[in-house]
């Protein structure tokens, strides 16, 4: 695993998502959308969670809507996502 999939997995944590959620985000199931592990206010929260341990602004992981990007279909995408900006933008 790597930090950022660790902190990831810490804002999950966060939340209050417990062990079997975790565990299938873990296996690759889609954090939000269709079958998502994630409900919209739990989304809002992950994201408040990983805006802070980040130092990303959350507005740009709501911008990631928008394109339809798939940002939170897996650990994967959101972990490549937020490793994909700025370093300056990310704190690890």
């Amino acid at each position: 695993m790597t930090d950022m999939t660790d902190t990831i997995f810490a804002s999950l944590s966060d939340i209050g998502l417990g062990p079997q959620r975790i565990d299938r985000a873990r296996s690759g199931d889609a954090l939000f959308g269709t079958g998502g592990l994630l409900n919209s206010i739990e989304l809002v929260q992950f994201i408040v969670a990983l805006s802070d341990r980040t130092g990303m602004e959350s507005f740009d992981f709501m911008e990631s809507f928008e394109g339809g990007a798939g940002v939170f279909d897996s650990i994967a995408s959101l972990s490549g996502f937020i490793l994909g900006r700025k370093p300056q933008d990310v704190a690890v």
